[in-house]
């Protein structure tokens, strides 16, 4: 390979990945999987698709944006699984397989016998990744999951929200996104050993576990207290201020985590008494008069614009940030250095914005190739390679299997 050929290269070529999964989880797993450069297969009810089609009212010329965006630089074929014709065929294809994304709930894959157990007699070098909502384990390893439920029972919800309301789900559906990284990290671990060893194996991953994984900091505090958190709104348990303030046309969030940045702090929002008032001194006073001093900070960012703020506070290095809406992020000049914000095409919706490559590799980028695949796009080209023959194909699908 001469060196422009070795610049092209994704880490990922020449690796196969089957993907049995629906809207964001397991799907995104296989897109990052994908962008790297693997063969990624979308296996879909035939007819019917990924529920992310249709999830939101809004479409590209009616292509569903989160399937767009989520499923890009796959192949797709549309395969009946609840049928014996098309569990053969699915053999077929984990045989020549490196990697399984699965994300049923528990039993389903065993109930269509294309689980771990049975597919690694087939294939015994196949990573076969299982993402679930709950996990392999317990009395809610069978129920359906959202990352909604998982918020719930994780118990991020009850400690989101402001201190005088109800629990809060967070905005972004932070739980199925933490998942579906985590399967990542397992799949290419687990490729990793099997570079080592020749041996695969099943890679378990479910979103309660990303969740209180999530929970790390504040986890690590209730087991030496006891204590559970409440509900702070932006604000930090241990640090004042350090929460959003709302200014003149919008919000910005101040973190001062130390006493120096505290004097500081107040320098820059023109209080320098603030700075000597005995009630404020350190760190611990500050906590312990939260409600009387956040109060006295509303009234003063009022009086200023969002960029005024941020321009005194940063020449005195406080740490902050403008608390940006959507269509204030999309252009904020930091989110498009980041270039999270990519455009790509589509033979049907044209060109869109989509999510850019989070990770970045210097000598070998994963890349934005093709649009995600119509329905069982590319159902025969699989399938010819796989050794079904044009007859065998037809069969095959006039019996309603492909």
């Amino acid at each position: 390979m001469n060196s422009a050929a070795r610049r092209q290269a994704r880490p990922l070529q020449g690796y196969r990945v089957l993907e049995v999964a629906h809207l964001i989880a397991g799907p995104v797993c296989g897109m990052y999987l994908a962008d790297m450069g693997a063969d990624v297969i979308k296996v879909e009810e035939p007819g019917k698709g990924d529920a992310s089609r249709s999830v939101y009212q809004v479409t590209l010329n009616g292509e569903g944006p989160l399937y767009i965006t989520v499923n890009r630089n796959k192949r797709g074929i549309a395969l009946d699984l609840s049928a014996p014709d098309g569990r053969e065929v699915f053999y077929r294809l984990a045989e020549r397989a490196d990697v399984v994304i699965e994300a049923y709930r528990g039993g389903v894959a065993e109930r269509l016998e294309i689980d771990y157990e049975r597919l690694s007699r087939l294939n015994p070098r196949l990573i076969y990744c299982s993402l679930s909502a709950f996990g392999p384990e317990g009395p809610w390893r069978e129920k359906p999951g959202l990352d909604a439920l998982v918020q719930a029972m994780s118990g991020l919800m009850a400690i989101t929200g402001e201190p005088d309301g109800g629990p809060v789900l967070c905005g972004a559906p932070v739980v199925d996104t933490i998942g579906s990284l985590l399967a990542v990290q397992g799949v290419l671990t687990a490729l990793l050993h099997r570079e080592k060893t020749g041996e695969g194996q099943k890679v378990d991953v479910s979103l309660l576990d990303g969740a209180l994984l999530a929970h790390a900091a504040r986890l690590s505090v209730f087991h030496l207290t006891g204590e559970d958190l409440p509900r702070l709104g932006s604000a930090h348990p241990e640090l004042v201020p350090y929460q959003a303030f709302r200014g003149r046309d919008g919000w910005i969030f101040v973190a001062v985590r130390t006493d120096q940045l505290w004097r500081s702090f107040c320098g820059a929002i023109g209080r320098p008494g603030l700075a000597t008032d005995p009630r404020f001194a350190t760190k611990a006073d500050r906590l312990a008069r939260r409600k009387e001093l956040v109060p006295m900070l509303d009234v003063v960012f009022l009086s200023r614009t969002v960029g005024e703020w941020m321009e005194v506070l940063e020449a005195a290095d406080v740490l902050c940030a403008p608390v940006n809406n959507y269509s204030d992020m999309v252009k904020d000049p930091q989110v498009l250095a980041s270039g999270m914000i990519a455009e790509q095409d589509h033979p049907k919706g044209g060109r869109f914005k989509t999510i850019g490559i989070p990770v970045k590799l210097a000598k070998s980028p994963g890349r934005i190739l093709t649009p995600a695949p119509a329905l069982g796009e590319h159902t025969d080209q699989v399938l010819r390679e796989a050794g079904y023959g044009d007859a065998e194909i037809q069969s095959l699908r006039q019996r309603g299997v492909i």
